[in-house]
Order: C-alpha cells, then sequence, then structure tokens
C-alpha cells in the first residue's frame, strides 16, 4: 500500500509538476502569441523573400543546366582556360576529341591535353581581343581553326580565356578540291591555248609539261617523242626535275618493250606503277622516286606519238577523278602533238616546195644573168652571189687553174681574208689540187681534224672556217677551175647542197667558155680595128700613131665621166675608126706641105662621111657610126659635114672632136711644128662653149698631164 500510496504521491508530485510546467508553457504561449501579433507583417515579408530566394535558387540551377546542356551540345570542341592556362572547364565535345574523362581535364594545362603542343599558342599568351588561327594535326589528318576570346569580368581578375576549335578540315579539302579543279581547267585552256599559238613541237612540249606538273600534282613530268626509225623513246623536255638529273635524262632513251609502258600503250590509258627494280633497270638515274604515272600519246590515227612520265617521290593514291584527268590530259596532249606535228610536216613540205621552186628559180636566173653577160668577171661575180641564195654558207670563191704554173689564180669571191684578187697558189698548198687530178668534188665536214692541213686549208681554219664543198668548173671536158664554198660551223652541207652546186659548176662551166670564145673573137675584131688603123695612119708618116693617141685621150676623157665599160669599148672603137674615111683621100693632100685650097678642103671634109659609109655594113659598129660621121662638127653648129649644133651632136662625137683637135695641134705638120701642151691648153679654153663642148673641155683638162698646166693658166 504504502508502495501504491508512495506511487500516488508521486504521481500526484507528478502531476503538479506537470501542471506547473504546462502553466509556463502557457504563459509562454501567450507570450508567443502576443509577439506573434505584434511580429506579423515582419513575418510574412520574411517568408515572401525567402520564397524568392528558393524560387531564384531554383531557377538559377535550372538556368545552369541548360547551360550545361547547351555547352555540351554545341559540336565544336569548347573549353576555358585560367590565366595559368589551367582548364576550369570544358564541353562534352573536347572531352571526347581529347579522349580522357572530365576528372583528368579539369585543372590540367590544355596544352597537355588537347592539342597537344609543347607550349600554350602565341595567340593566345599576347591575345588582348577576340583573334584565332589555323593548326593542322598531322597525326589525325584534320585541321582547326582556333578561335580566341578573352573573358571580361566586373572584378579584376584576369587571364581566363574561351578556346572554341572548329574542325575545318573538309572545308579545307573542299577548296583544295576546287583550287584543283580550277588549276586542272586552267593547265588544260593553257595546253589548248598552247596548241593555237605554238607550231613548233618543243616549245609546245615546254608548255605541256609545266602546265602538267600542276594537273597531276606530281614533283616533274618528263615527255618523250617517239623515234619510228629507231623504234624507241627519246627525251624531249621535263619540268621539275633535279639539275643534277637533267643530263642523265637527256641521255638516255627507253625502248618500248618495258613493261609499265608496255602495259600503258596496250591499253591505251594511263599506267600507274610503284618504281621497281625493273623500272630503275630502263630508267638508271629514277633514284629516291616512289610512284611513276605514264600517259601514252597516241594519235587519231593510232600512231605512237610519245609519252609523258609523271614522277612521284612520296606515297600517293589515286581517284577514279584523277584517272579520268589523265586521261582527259592523254586526249588532248596527243591532239595538240598530232596538230603540230601535222603543221610541221606541211610547213616543212612548203618549206622544201619553196626552196625548189626559189632553186628553179635561181639556177633561172643564173642562165639569164650569166648568159646576158659575155665579161668574165661578171660571170664570176654573178654565180658567187647567186650560190649564197641557194646554199647558206659565210664564203664563196671561184679560182682558174693554171696548169703551165701547176697552181690556182683568185678570181672572185667573197668571205676569204688575205687572198688579194689575181692572186696565185701553187697546188702544193693546197688539198683543192687534187681535184683538178682527179675531176672529183671534195667535200670536208670539219677542216680542224685535219692532221697537217696545208697553208689555205690552215688559213681558212684561221678566220673560223670549219667546213666546206670544193667542185671543179669544167669547159669542153677540161677542169678550168674551182667552185668553193665554206661555212664556220662543221658539217654544214648535205648531199642537196652537193648537187646544187655541181649544177652551178656546170652553168657557170659553160658561161665562161662562152665568155672565153667570145673575148677570143673580140680580141680578134680589135686586133683588126687596130690593124686598119694603123693602116689608115700609115698612109702618111705625119699621121702615124694618131689614132692610138686620139683613142687613148677619149679614154681618158671617158673614164673622167665615169661611162661604163661598154661605152669604154665603144668609144674605143669609135677613136681608132674615126679617120677611117682618109682611106679614100689622096696621099698627096694628106702630105700637102702648105695649106689646103678650097677643093682639097672639101675633099678632106668628105672622111666624116665616107668612114660612115664604110662602116655601115659592119652591124657591131652600128652604134659608133654617129661618133665617126659627126666627130667634125663644131658645138657653136659651125662645123661638118651638117652643121649639128650643142646637144644635137653625139656625145662620143664631141668627145672625139676634143681628143682628134689636141693630138692634131700637138703633132708636127709638113707646114707646122706641133704646139705645147701649154699653147694646147690655152686654145681649148678659148674654144670652150665654142668649137668644143666646155663640160668634155673640162674633163679633158683634169687629166694628169694637162691638170698642172690648166690649173697655173
Amino acid at each position: 500500500m504504502d508502495d501504491i500510496n508512495s506511487r500516488i504521491l508521486k504521481l500526484e508530485n507528478d502531476n503538479t509538476l506537470l501542471r506547473t510546467e504546462l502553466g509556463k508553457k502557457l504563459s509562454d504561449l501567450k507570450r508567443f502569441q502576443e509577439m506573434e501579433s505584434e511580429y506579423g507583417e515582419e513575418r510574412k515579408a520574411l517568408l515572401y523573400m525567402l520564397e524568392d530566394i528558393n524560387e531564384t535558387t531554383a531557377r538559377a540551377e535550372i538556368a545552369e543546366k541548360e547551360w550545361t546542356s547547351t555547352f555540351d551540345s554545341i559540336s565544336d570542341p569548347i573549353f576555358i582556360h585560367d590565366s595559368e592556362f589551367h582548364i576550369v572547364r570544358a564541353n562534352r565535345a573536347y572531352q571526347e576529341i581529347a579522349g580522357v574523362p572530365f576528372i583528368e581535364i579539369i585543372g590540367r594545362p590544355y596544352y597537355k591535353v588537347f592539342p597537344k603542343l609543347d607550349n600554350p599558342h602565341k595567340t593566345c599568351l599576347k591575345v588582348q581581343e577576340e583573334a584565332e588561327e589555323e593548326i593542322s594535326l598531322a597525326d589525325m589528318g584534320r585541321i582547326y581553326r582556333v578561335k580566341f576570346y578573352p573573358m571580361k569580368y566586373a572584378r579584376k581578375e584576369k587571364g581566363h580565356s574561351i578556346h572554341v576549335l572548329e574542325d575545318i578540315t573538309e572545308v579545307i579539302r573542299t577548296e583544295q578540291n576546287l583550287q584543283h579543279e580550277i588549276d586542272i581547267t586552267t593547265h588544260m585552256l593553257m595546253i589548248s591555248d598552247a596548241t593555237r599559238s605554238i607550231s613548233d613541237v618543243d616549245k609546245l612540249m615546254e608548255e605541256v609539261t609545266h602546265c602538267i606538273t600542276n594537273i597531276l600534282r606530281c614533283d616533274a613530268s618528263l615527255f618523250y617523242l617517239w623515234d619510228k626509225e629507231k623504234n624507241v623513246f627519246r627525251p624531249s623536255q621535263e619540268y621539275g626535275l633535279d639539275r643534277v638529273l637533267i643530263p642523265l635524262f637527256r641521255a638516255e632513251v627507253i625502248g618500248k618493250s618495258v613493261d609499265f609502258i608496255k602495259d600503258a600503250f596496250e591499253t591505251k590509258g594511263p599506267s600507274i606503277s610503284d618504281v621497281t627494280p625493273e623500272i630503275t633497270k630502263s630508267i638508271s638515274w629514277l633514284g629516291g622516286v616512289n610512284t611513276v604515272v605514264t600517259i601514252p600519246l597516241i594519235s587519231v590515227r593510232e600512231h605512237i606519238i610519245g609519252m609523258i612520265f609523271g614522277i612521284y617521290k612520296g606515297l600517293v593514291e589515286f581517284t577514279d577523278r584523277d584517272i579520268k584527268v589523265m586521261q582527259g590530259v592523254s586526249h588532248q596532249v596527243s591532239i595538240s602533238l598530232e596538230q603540230a606535228q601535222l603543221y610541221r610536216e606541211s610547213l616543212e613540205r612548203a618549206m622544201e616546195l619553196s626552196h625548189k621552186i626559189e632553186t628553179i628559180q635561181v639556177m633561172h636566173d643564173i642562165d639569164r644573168s650569166i648568159l646576158s653577160t659575155l665579161e668574165q668577171e661578171e660571170i664570176m661575180e654573178t654565180v658567187t652571189r647567186m650560190v649564197a641564195r641557194l646554199i647558206p654558207c659565210d664564203r664563196v670563191t671561184i679560182s682558174f687553174v693554171d696548169k703551165e704554173r701547176e697552181g690556182f689564180i683568185w678570181v672572185s669571191g667573197f668571205g676569204v681574208t688575205g687572198i688579194p684578187k689575181g692572186a696565185f697558189v701553187p697546188f702544193c698548198d693546197t688539198d683543192a689540187g687534187e681535184i683538178v687530178y682527179t675531176g672529183r668534188p671534195q667535200y670536208v665536214a670539219d677542216l680542224r681534224e685535219i692532221k697537217e692541213p696545208l697553208l689555205i686549208e690552215r688559213m681558212l681554219i684561221e678566220q673560223g672556217y670549219i667546213s666546206h664543198i670544193r667542185v671543179p668548173l669544167v669547159a669542153k671536158g677540161e677542169i678550168i677551175g674551182l667552185l668553193s664554198v665554206g661555212a664556220k660551223r662543221p658539217s654544214a652541207y648535205s648531199s642537196d647542197a652537193l648537187i646544187l652546186l655541181e649544177k652551178f659548176a656546170a652553168q657557170a662551166g659553160v658561161a665562161i667558155e662562152h665568155a672565153r670564145l667570145v673575148k677570143d673573137l673580140e680580141e680578134l675584131f680589135l686586133g683588126t680595128v687596130k690593124s686598119l688603123s694603123s693602116a689608115i695612119d700609115a698612109k702618111s708618116p705625119w699621121t702615124a700613131g694618131h689614132s692610138d693617141r686620139v683613142t687613148k685621150y677619149a679614154l681618158e676623157i671617158g673614164r673622167g665621166m665615169e661611162f661604163s665599160q661598154k661605152e669604154l669599148k665603144d668609144l674605143e672603137l669609135a677613136g681608132l675608126l674615126h679617120d677611117i674615111g682618109k682611106i679614100g683621100t689622096y696621099e698627096s693632100i694628106l702630105d700637102k706641105p702648105g695649106k689646103l685650097n678650097d677643093e682639097e678642103m672639101e675633099i678632106m671634109k668628105q672622111h666624116p662621111i665616107r668612114g660612115a659609109e664604110i662602116l655601115s655594113p659592119i652591124r657591131q659598129l652600128k652604134g659608133i657610126i654617129p661618133s665617126i660621121k659627126y666627130h667634125q662638127e663644131f658645138y657653136d653648129g659651125k662645123g661638118y659635114p651638117e652643121g649639128l649644133k650643142g646637144e644635137d651632136i653625139p656625145l662620143f662625137a664631141r668627145i672625139l672632136a676634143v681628143a682628134d683637135t689636141v693630138d692634131a695641134m700637138s703633132a708636127d705638120r709638113p707646114y707646122r711644128k706641133g704646139k705645147s701642151k701649154v699653147s694646147i691648153v690655152a686654145e681649148l679654153k678659148r674654144c670652150s662653149g665654142t668649137q668644143f663642148d666646155s663640160k668634155v673641155v673640162d674633163v679633158f683638162l683634169k687629166i694628169p698631164e694637162f691638170r698642172e698646166i690648166s690649173f697655173h693658166s
């Protein structure tokens, strides 16, 4: 019970304590209610602020999630680094391309993560504003454009930067492919343009090899022309080849039987070959090359024209597009070459035809020229000049054979110095002597190869003449001379030149023989005229030698008036025959010691007319008959036989009048002594313009034997 009471007491005590505690709590609650009432508005404001904070935090968390999601969704790798270049944030694209988890990326220097570099980007080190640069990662085969954005804060912290890596590999490749296509088109057009404007195969292929190197993007391109006679490919042009290899390229021909070349021509398309021992065996100098592309060049008529090699030092892969480009190159270059060769062939045929026509024309001109003159010297000069029109040469000479003295006489030509015209060269001083004995032409391709050259050959070598052809000049089966043509280069002449020279020599030989015959006739004729003249002068001892002296004076005047050789010859005949009419004059009149009476004078006045009558039947002398008929006419019209005046008197007659009077005044006569030269000059001056043509007198007075007298008188 006690136990129960104690328990009850305890419960009462506990209840009392609980009531006391409850009272306190009610009191506190009352105070709190009072405080709650007092601070209700502030509490509500705090609750609203807390709600705003919670809402802002929620929105910030959503924004951060959205930013992170957006950051990670960007396909270009992006990272942010601090001033120490440590990565502080990176997107998923950067993590994937770096190939390591974020935990290994954050806090590490970016240049040790991706792209792996020895140092930070130079642009990153100095960037103050936005910038960019391209980096090429060879190990990945990718190209990136890196954009740098410095981060700007309201606070003063600096050094943070955003890097955006844009993969531009495909863009660059597309641009490169597009540029390559442009280059291909450009160079194909250049080849086409070269075909239209260049007809020379070598110059054309010089341009083509340059273009092909760019089209095929090879290190070097080689062009070979097909030699159908030797059945080999001969090197022609190259582009891009190392200098030390060019001589080796030019010195080595290639056969058609080599497998990689045979394949190209059998398939009529480009052949791509790795450089093997077989290839280097065929092309010994082709070291350090990995790949060779062979492009066959075949004409529309299925004829082999040549081939092109594209040489690649490094590894290279060819696409279908590359093969088609090579086929296009093969087609266009083949057409271009065929057109150039056809043009060259047609040009050569035209040149050959033109040369043949020119040869015929020149041969005709030679015939006409050398047969239009009977002067041997003119014939020789004509031949030497005509030869140079057809045969390229630096010298042409003609020499006559003097068998009695056993040598040559140099008569005509050009290009040789040291041998004057008319010089004599013994046979023993030149190899040409053997031509006189054998009758065979001589050809020397290089005079310098003669071991012991003779005097003339040594002289030719010293003057720079290297090769020559010599052919004999033949007349009536006898060698009368030598035609020689020389050049300042070795092997300058072909068989065609020899044939032409032999034709020249044959024509010249005939012309020389004709000239010699005519000259013999002229000398015979002139001898006859001189004999006749002497016979006339011999009729009287007082006139002996008169015609010769008149002729001498007349020729001096003619030379002073610059007469041609033909005019001088005609004047010589006129001088010799001017008194031929005196044949019918009585010796008693010619030898009369006193003055002639009127009747005798009339007889004397008839000799010019008689002279003209005597010569009129001779056709060759018709040109000089007026000179003989009127040589006694006076310039003022008071002479005889017809009283002609001034310029109506033939010029030769006016010359003979002066020459005849001078000799008549200087010679002794039965009735007087000859006059002195001083008196003769004075008489000529006194009668100048009346009896004599003053122009003729002026020329005569310039003759050396009268010039000094005329000057002082």
